[in-house]
């Protein structure tokens, strides 16, 4: 296990306040976040001892979360015997690609019509940051900014609710997009694709920017063979 945990005073404040399912959660989040950004490979043995002695709980709560992360196919509880990080589910991955595109071509679509010269800049302002974090190697914090520069056209075209039940669905297309990341160019690429995107909707330009979109959100996953041969560890047998 890592060191990268949330600190044991907000669990005893929220385990204080009586709200377990507040500790569940915190739990869930951390490890998910762990196992998504690959600070948690697949394979990794996750010992309930160790994760309710560094949360300060008893292991009712990680039990929990563990569950909840085995519901979600991030986790593999095999009864008396051990739980570990899952391999990426490929199909999985694919899917929530499909339900994410879908999205995000309509979003094109209505943005294109909707977006203010204020929400521009402000687009523009995030991907200033993700080049920032890009020369400094910050991975997490460019995914992060990522995210960001998505979710804020959801909320800009008027659904932003749409983002957490997407983002509840990609977290093996997440770890994709974590492994694929830093091979040489693919960020500088991701740059790219925001700008061409951003520069569509501010001329208004509905189709150019549905193309970018599809253009931009196709490259991990047709990228899927490549990281299955450099990186076979993290797809085991059947991917």
């Amino acid at each position: 296990m890592t060191e990268d945990f949330t600190d044991n005073q907000t669990l005893q404040s929220a385990s204080g306040r009586g709200n377990r399912i507040s500790t569940v959660q915190l739990i869930y989040d951390d490890l998910r976040r762990q196992i998504v950004d690959l600070t948690l490979p697949p394979g990794t043995v996750l010992s309930k001892n160790d994760i309710a002695d560094r949360f300060g709980v008893s292991q009712t709560p990680v039990r929990e979360a563990l569950i909840l992360l085995e519901e979600e196919g991030l986790v593999d509880i095999f009864p008396q015997s051990r739980t570990e990080v899952s391999y990426i589910d490929v199909q999985s991955a694919k899917e929530a690609h499909f339900l994410r595109r879908s999205v995000e071509v309509e979003i094109a679509h209505i943005l294109a019509a909707v977006i203010n010269d204020d929400q521009i800049k402000e687009l523009r302002g995030i991907i200033a940051l993700q080049e920032a974090a890009h020369k400094v190697s910050d991975y997490y914090s460019f995914t992060q900014l990522d995210n960001r520069f998505h979710e804020r056209m959801y909320e800009i075209a008027g659904v932003g609710g749409l983002w957490g039940l997407i983002d509840a669905r990609r977290a093996h297309l997440d770890r994709l997009r974590r492994l694929h990341l830093p091979t040489k160019g693919k960020a500088e690429q991701i740059i790219i694709d925001h700008l061409a995107i951003l520069d569509a909707l501010a001329s208004r330009n509905a189709a150019q920017a549905e193309a970018s979109i599809r253009e931009h959100l196709k490259g991990t996953v047709s990228a899927t063979g490549d990281m299955r041969s450099h990186f076979p560890e993290y797809f085991g047998q059947t991917g």
